[in-house]
């Protein structure tokens, strides 16, 4: 016993300096450790980024964002609903479906939290059964009513108040050909729908045709032996006697045939008739380029008038009898003459040549000449 005390005594010193290394160390290690308000520097962090991206309407990276922070800090059960709100709005339906139920399973969840988290998974399973009747829709058009079924029946699942769609799986089985499934879809609809239900008597009408006309079991050909006759044994040619070589005498000795007659040379071909195209094509070059000649002869002639009427000046060395506008407009219309008389000579002289080129090789050349309300078109092939 004695022992023990003093060995008591010994590690006092130790033991107390240590505790008051602890009460020191303490204080000043927590906010190292941890933030304000008891969430890490990490979370805090993520906090922020994923806020972030919310605001700037990133919702699925926000939503995994939030996903790790409530990974980091499971007590952080808001987070677990921004999550799946956040991939609820970035219209990842089915992820959002499976976070919102497994914050619903969590035994102490905040009521108030409850009763949003409820609200928002009974909008998604509206959301999800829109979703799956779109697909149902889209199925029907493109005459998979099988498929339409299915998607239908998952829908009804997801919504059982819509009753409007039973008829549509019903319809849907009626045109696959699966009446069984048709028939039982239209006596459900039948017996969930009012009395006063305006679809009833169609619906009646197709569930008679389905009674009417009952599901037709296929059963598959029996194949039947094919029957396979002996072959015969194939048959020995007859020999026949050797026959008598033929001796020629002269008196039936064969004549040897006539010759025939050579047939007579066949009538030379007549020459090709020269076409009046190329005549056509020449004239029509030539009058172009002779209106191009008149045209640049008038244009000269303008701009010599145009020169000698701005040497007549009074004693004041003003023009007589010519403005300055007057002067700069009669130049622009002399241009432009000029530019049309130019190019109707380099047309001319374009048609000139391709008519002498067609008239010289009239077998290597095709034209076609066409009136528009312009003038005309010629094109021609060479």
């Amino acid at each position: 016993m004695k022992l023990w005390i003093d060995r008591c005594r010994r590690r006092a010193p130790f033991v107390a300096a240590a505790l008051a290394a602890t009460l020191v160390i303490a204080p000043v290690a927590r906010p190292l450790l941890a933030a304000p308000g008891g969430k890490s520097k990490v979370v805090l962090a993520l906090i922020s980024a994923a806020q972030k991206e919310f605001d700037a309407g990133n919702f699925e990276r926000a939503g995994e964002l939030f996903l790790e922070i409530w990974r980091q800090d499971p007590e952080a059960r808001p987070i677990l609903y921004n999550a799946a709100r956040a991939f609820q709005l970035a219209g990842k339906v089915e992820k959002a479906d499976e976070l919102f139920r497994e914050l619903l399973a969590i035994a102490d969840l905040d009521p108030v939290l409850k009763g949003k988290a409820q609200n928002q998974l009974e909008g998604l399973q509206v959301k999800r059964a829109e979703l799956k009747a779109d697909e149902a829709g889209r199925a029907e058009k493109a005459g998979q009513y099988a498929l339409a079924a299915g998607l239908w029946a998952e829908a009804i699942k997801l919504q059982p108040k819509k009753i409007a769609w039973l008829i549509k799986q019903a319809r849907a089985y009626h045109l696959a050909g699966q009446l069984p499934q048709a028939l039982a879809a239209y006596d459900r609809y039948l017996a969930a729908a009012p009395a006063h239900a305006e679809d009833r008597a169609q619906v009646q009408t197709w569930r008679d045709e389905c009674v009417a006309r009952p599901p037709v079991v296929v059963e598959p050909p029996v194949e039947k032996p094919v029957e396979t006759t002996p072959e015969r044994p194939a048959e020995k040619p007859t020999e026949r006697p050797a026959e008598p070589p033929a001796v020629a005498t002269p008196s039936v000795a064969p004549t040897p045939p006539a010759p025939s007659p050579s047939p007579k040379p066949a009538p030379a071909p007549a020459p090709p008739e020269r076409s009046k195209t190329p005549l056509v094509v020449l004239g029509v070059g030539a009058a172009v380029l002779a209106g191009g000649g008149v045209v640049l002869w008038q244009s000269r002639s303008d701009q010599q008038n145009l020169d000698y009427a701005q040497t007549q000046k009074d004693a004041h060395g003003k023009v007589i009898g010519l403005t300055h506008q007057q002067a700069v407009d009669e130049a622009n219309r002399i241009q432009t003459n000029y530019v049309v008389g130019w190019a109707m000579t380099g047309l001319g002289l374009v048609g000139a040549g391709v008519g002498t080129w067609m008239w010289m090789h009239q077998s290597k050349a095709t034209v076609a000449v066409a009136p528009t309300p312009d003038g005309l078109v010629v094109v021609g092939r060479f």
